[in-house]
């Protein structure tokens, strides 16, 4: 069979297993710590954005403006940290006065500002919307992956570029079916 080992050849079926299940708990393990740091590197750019009820609500601190500028020179052709701090303070003042209004949520503050135009609170806008799509993003393209390295492992042949490609497309259309059929 292709990819198999001598090493792997003389071993018990409870032996496979074992090694198997090793493997498998390995890959686990570094999956988790990897998706740990993604997270931590997240909510350190942009947790303060996270955490709607402390920006709108309590007073702002130095943190916060410290916060703006650091995920600014992250993103720097997107937006400008004082001028986010600015729009976070005018925001904050504009939701005290609207009492109808009291956004819990980022995608609420998102909604808001984008329901009096595109020109009100853009850096704001901005931020936000990098913080709702990164994660979305990220997920996404981890399952095309995944998906893919099943197809390779289960096949553990050497195949052409064009059939990996079209296997890929037909695991993520049964997936796409599967839900589409749930959902009726």
């Amino acid at each position: 069979m292709p990819e198999e080992f001598a090493r792997n050849a003389g071993l018990s079926a409870e032996e496979e297993i074992d090694r198997i299940m090793k493997s498998v708990l390995d890959a686990i393990q570094q999956e988790i710590k990897s998706r740990f740091t993604r997270l931590n590197d997240s909510n350190s750019k942009f947790g303060f954005l996270v955490d709607v009820e402390k920006l709108f609500n309590k007073p702002l601190d130095n943190d916060v403006q410290m916060s703006c500028k650091n995920l600014s020179r992250f993103y720097n052709t997107d937006f400008d940290g004082p001028e986010l701090y600015a729009e976070i303070c005018d925001c904050k003042m504009f939701l005290r006065n609207r009492e109808d209004v009291r956004p819990k949520t980022a995608i609420e503050v998102l909604t808001f500002i984008i329901s009096y135009g595109e020109d009100v609170f853009p850096n704001l806008r901005t931020a936000l919307q990098i913080l709702l799509t990164i994660s979305v993003s990220i997920a996404s393209g981890e399952r095309s992956f995944r998906k893919l390295k099943l197809i390779l492992s289960f096949l553990q042949a050497n195949m052409g570029q064009d059939h990996l490609s079209d296997l890929a497309f037909l695991a993520w259309k049964d997936t796409f079916l599967r839900k589409l059929i749930l959902m009726k």
